[in-house]
């Protein structure tokens, strides 16, 4: 039992400390860069752009970008693209990895990119889309090392999100995270997939060394997460706390007075669906939680860092924090009422609105189970997560882009009610 209590003091030290803005880079780069850019977000362009094309000596961007990658300069998580070849068959015989999953490999004669969904018959080709063709909302940095105002070094960091709801200190001086799952039952025969990422389950288990993990982190948070060739790399999401006005689904998001722009298919598979951007404005729109100004109700949204505090990346999720249950509480009771208003289509009168007794039955035990969740204790996101459910419970998943692909099966209880005649 002692051990037990020392571990959990020694965790919550090491969580609490306060430490400066983390950084896993170098800080000694920065007088060395000359530009960050941020991927098709607000001005800024791909990193092909002409407007580049003044930062290589070749005065062109893409001749630019293709000879720092034959140069071995061009690195993605710390981990450079081979300049040849016949190096990346000898150093990636099984394929060039980016946070452990395949992203460029040879096989049957080709060279496969991932993230293009392309193949290749030459290894340039290959290399070049690559390097360019990361999604909206990530930072490329440009460097001069050899201070003849050229670049000659470019890093990419590919990162994705997760919500951390558990963190586990090993005897190692190493971390495990968990993100929340569902376990209970509470599973209706018309949800699809929580999540379209495996990383954060109890089967992953990958180990977080305290000196790369983000001490500013604290359970709810999202947290940015990527493999370099020092393991695993955990930072705190830049996060924007405030009342949510309005938004429109890949296109933006406003906070109090100002608008975020969306980063189109930014990777928010580790992301619980309830809280990725589109899903949860969906949610949130539906049921009239938007510009709730004369309440004291802020939400937060969380970006990827960028170097520039004056610019934002990609939105990762939202998370309502402590409100996630006065949401649910809310949603309950709109549900319940919508409910006591329609009959069973054999006790309806005329000018009655009813549905069929599945129907009601379906929607009756999808409210129960809601309530079920409200009176026990769970991770703010679960809560969010039930949200989610009503709302296609109510509205039905035709129209939310998310909940389609990733197998949610609604009708909605608001297109079954009819009128007696």
């Amino acid at each position: 039992m002692l051990k037990i209590i020392t571990k959990i003091i020694l965790l919550q030290i090491i969580l609490t400390m306060k430490e400066p803005k983390f950084n896993y880079n170098n800080e000694n780069k920065k007088s060395n860069l000359i530009c960050t850019i941020l991927i098709n977000m607000g001005e800024d362009k791909t990193i092909t752009d002409e407007k580049y094309s003044k930062y290589f000596k070749e005065n062109e961007s893409t001749l630019g970008v293709k000879q720092i990658i034959k140069d071995n300069k061009f690195n993605i998580n710390g981990f450079p693209i081979p300049g040849t070849e016949e190096l990346f068959l000898e150093q990636y015989p099984d394929g060039y990895l980016i946070n452990k999953k395949k992203w460029l490999y040879y096989s049957d004669g080709k060279y496969h990119v991932n993230q293009a969904y392309q193949d290749f018959d030459n290894y340039e080709d290959a290399t070049f889309a690559t390097a360019t063709g990361f999604l909206a909302g990530l930072e490329i940095r440009l460097y001069d090392f050899d201070n003849d105002n050229y670049v000659d070094y470019i890093e990419l960091d590919y990162v994705e999100s997760v919500i951390i709801n558990d963190i586990i200190k090993n005897n190692d001086n190493s971390l495990f995270l968990y993100r929340a799952d569902l376990k209970e039952d509470f599973n209706p025969e018309n949800d699809g997939r929580k999540y379209d990422g495996d990383y954060f389950t109890e089967q992953w288990e990958e180990k977080i060394y305290i000196q790369n993990f983000d001490l500013n982190i604290k359970k709810g948070d999202v947290a940015l997460f990527m493999y370099t060739p020092k393991g695993w790399i955990i930072q705190r999401a830049r996060e924007i706390k405030g009342k949510f006005i309005d938004g429109k689904d890949h296109e933006y998001y406003q906070i109090g007075e100002q608008k975020f722009q969306d980063a189109m298919r930014f990777s928010r598979d580790n992301i619980i669906i309830s809280n990725r951007c589109g899903e949860y404005l969906n949610a949130q729109k539906y049921f009239g939680f938007l510009n709730m100004t004369d309440q004291n109700i802020e939400v937060s949204l969380w970006f990827v860092n960028s170097l520039d505090e004056n610019k934002f990346a990609a939105p990762c999720g939202f998370t309502s924090g402590n409100k996630a249950k006065l949401f649910l509480q809310k949603v309950i009771e709109f549900s319940r009422k919508k409910l006591d208003e329609v009959f069973i289509e054999d006790e309806a009168k005329k000018g009655q609105k009813y549905v069929s007794k599945k129907d009601y039955n379906s929607f009756k035990n999808l409210i129960l189970k809601a309530e079920n969740i409200y009176k026990n204790e769970y991770a703010n996101e679960i809560y969010d997560y039930v949200v989610y459910l009503l709302y296609l419970g109510n509205f039905g998943s035709q129209s939310d882009i998310g909940a389609q692909y990733a197998g949610y099966n609604y009708v909605g209880f608001d297109n079954q009610i009819k009128i007696k005649e």
